[in-house]
């Protein structure tokens, strides 16, 4: 027994050497599925700990919002109840206003105020200063009329001159409480009478109905006085009433019953109009239900989502490790320059950066073969540009008399190509339209389009070497018209059109300006308007030296002068 412990020892002892070096490569390198398990853990866990947190800011958040939506409807609730006063001491103004009070004529003006309110249920007291009833719209028209039962709010109306609105108060003979609005009636300076308008506090419920509350919701409007004027609750989809009593001060639960003997969150709401109050409750417990239940659906979610979240680290690790190692591999061949074709697979997000992979490799030989093209555009311009140059300067320099007229013959020519460059150039050097060739070359004479120049013609696109040759005779157009022709006087006038039919036609006409004698030789500016001019367009100059002003024509073929 002794010698084979001896021999298993050794055994057990490597056994646990290469257990312990595989743990500490799977340590150091976990495959991919460890670390899907991880992350599925380490973002669930925190997510469930967030959610927890978001429960607790959600109850808060409901008590809140509970408490905004109480706050709101006891103020919507008021704001309705004012604007059903403006309407009664609207109607109320309207009536006094009556030529029928002026005239005494009490039964007509009765008659006027029943047909006013009768749509609104509402009745009117007209009240004399001793307080005695003249027409009363709920009588009838023989009925015998008396004092005025409730006197406080028309005596405070006869006394401040202004409306005054009552609270809630049962008048005898009613089955239902009322209020009523008190209006003066002016005639000059004095208060003749007192209209009192009055209606049942029982037509408000429906402004609380209007409202449609939620489930067990409740609302109740006070006078100024603290006494009950109307109390509805929610309750199976419709709004029941609170018995008809007036309680100093009372609460929603003693004035809808025992239902309402629970925590309530409320609001209350004071009109400015009447000084009434208007309070909107909701039970705690409703507001509490929805945050009960959310616990609930966190704890099942995240035990649920724990043991699905793993299952797909499992189920899905493999199947990510191919696809990506093939991303390197794409990767590796852009590196190399060669062309990295997209890897197929159903994982979406491997799918996308494949796509952005292969992408890259396309534009990366792309981008080198514009580069390629760019070079040899540039260096084909470049010759053009300098070429043009060249024979610019042979032609200054051959028809120039002196260095001083030799520089400034070039200087103005190079001007005006710089000029030209720079309109190519903000449109990419693409095109020049002719009307932009035509204010950019005029402008360095401080000339332009409605200032001594009249330019009219359609939209053409010159190509860059027709911008840059018409743009060059025109400036030497210019140059001899502010020297010797219209330009040089305030009154002179240039005439430029341009019209495409069969060909590119463009004219310069100088009108105005001193009469006009032919040259004896032909400078530099000749040579370019005409030679130079006709030869670069391959088209044909005409260019007369009319007594009226130089007219200048050129014909050009339209492949050779408009942009492709």
């Amino acid at each position: 027994m002794t010698a084979e412990a001896d021999i298993g020892r050794p055994r057990m002892a490597r056994a646990r050497q290469q257990w312990l070096i595989r743990l500490m490569r799977l340590r150091r390198r976990p495959p991919l599925l460890v670390h899907l398990m991880g992350f599925a853990v380490i973002v669930l866990v925190p997510a469930l700990l967030f959610s927890a947190f978001l429960v607790l800011q959600f109850s808060q958040q409901q008590k809140a919002i509970a408490a905004s939506q109480v706050s709101d409807a006891a103020e919507i609730i008021s704001d309705g109840i004012d604007r059903e006063l403006y309407g009664m001491i609207s109607a109320a103004k309207v009536l006094a206003s009556s030529p029928f009070l002026d005239e005494e004529d009490t039964q007509l003006f009765g008659a006027r105020a029943r047909s006013a309110l009768g749509p609104s249920g509402s009745t009117a007291q007209l009240v004399d200063p001793s307080l005695r009833v003249v027409v009363d719209t709920a009588r009838a028209d023989n009925a015998p009329l008396g004092r005025l039962d409730h006197t406080a709010t028309v005596e405070a109306a006869f006394a401040m001159r202004r409306t005054q609105i009552s609270g809630a108060f049962l008048a005898p003979g009613a089955e239902e409480f009322v209020f009523h609005v008190a209006v003066p009636v002016f005639r000059g300076d004095r208060v003749i009478f007192v209209l009192a308008v009055s209606r049942d506090t029982a037509d408000l419920t429906h402004l609380i109905s209007a409202r449609n509350l939620p489930e067990a919701w409740s609302a109740m409007i006070r006078d100024r006085d603290g006494a009950k004027v109307t109390a509805v609750i929610a309750s199976n989809g419709q709004m029941r009433r609170g018995a008809t009593s007036v309680v100093d001060g009372p609460s929603l639960a003693e004035s809808l019953g025992e239902s309402l003997n629970r925590d309530l969150i409320e609001a209350t709401h004071t009109s400015p109009l009447s000084g009434w109050t208007t309070t909107v409750a909701v039970p705690d417990a409703v507001i509490g239900q929805p945050i009960k239940r959310s616990w609930l659906l966190l704890v099942g979610m995240g035990v649920a989502l724990l043991f699905f979240s793993v299952l797909l680290a499992v189920v899905f690790g493999r199947r990510l490790a191919a696809p990506i190692l093939k991303l390197a591999d794409q990767a590796q061949a852009i590196g190399r320059g060669e062309p990295a074709l997209p890897v197929h697979t159903n994982i979406e997000e491997v799918g996308g950066v494949s796509k952005v992979l292969a992408q890259a490799s396309r534009d990366r030989r792309e981008a080198e073969e514009q580069n390629r093209f760019l070079m040899r555009e540039m260096n084909h311009r470049a010759k053009n540009q300098y070429a043009l140059i060249g024979a610019i300067a042979r032609r200054a320099a051959k028809e120039s008399s002196s260095t001083n007229e030799f520089l400034a013959t070039l200087s103005e020519a190079l001007s005006s190509l710089a000029r030209s460059a720079d309109l190519l150039a903000g449109k990419g050097w693409d095109s020049a339209s002719m009307s932009d060739l035509v204010a950019t070359q005029l402008k360095a004479f401080g000339v332009g389009p409605g200032h001594q120049i009249g330019a009219s013609g359609p939209l053409v696109k010159l190509n860059p070497t027709s911008a840059q040759t018409v743009g060059l005779a025109l400036h030497e157009l210019a140059t001899n018209a502010a020297k010797y022709g219209a330009l040089s006087v305030s009154g002179g006038t240039v005439e430029i059109r341009w019209k495409l039919d069969d060909a590119f036609r463009l004219s310069w006409r100088e009108i105005g300006g001193p009469p006009v004698v032919e040259p004896k030789r032909s400078g530099f500016g000749t040579l370019v308007t005409q030679k130079m001019t006709a030869r670069g367009l391959g088209g044909e100059v005409d260019m007369r030296y009319a007594p009226t002003g130089v007219i200048w024509q050129l014909t050009a073929p339209k492949d050779t002068v408009l942009s492709q």
